[in-house]
């Protein structure tokens, strides 16, 4: 199977050539510091920092590796994300596993856009 070419890290300018697409290493801890003081709110932030969350996300992973969404069409992808399936902002609990599911990042991205689509077509 052929590999992909390289390509260069996405932040303008940067000359850094990585194997898969996306951002160097310096570049990486640059945007995700720039999305949490621009995306989210400080109670927000603080819950995803703090050791609870921390130590919940960790023991969940452990006992799930595998993206649910994947292994529900057959397909066996490491999780990466811990997501709530109840969002935080429409009252589901912060700690409870029951209110969790391990995903990767794509499945992730795709459950959280399409939140963010449905809440934006509600009405006031």
């Amino acid at each position: 199977m052929p590999r992909k070419a390289p390509t260069p890290c996405r932040h303008p300018g940067c000359a850094v050539v990585l194997a898969t697409p996306g951002y160097c290493d310096l570049h990486r801890v640059a945007v995700h510091r720039d999305y949490d003081r621009t995306r989210r709110h400080e109670p927000e932030r603080a819950f995803y920092k703090s050791a609870a969350w921390q130590h919940t996300r960790e023991a969940f992973l452990r006992a799930h590796p595998l993206c649910c969404a994947c292994e529900a069409k057959g397909l066996t992808v490491a999780a990466r994300v811990v997501d709530h399936i109840t969002p935080i902002k429409s009252g589901g609990e912060r700690l409870d596993w029951r209110n969790l599911q391990a995903l990767c990042i794509p499945c992730h991205n795709s459950k959280t856009t399409g939140e963010w689509q449905s809440r934006r077509r509600m009405p006031p």
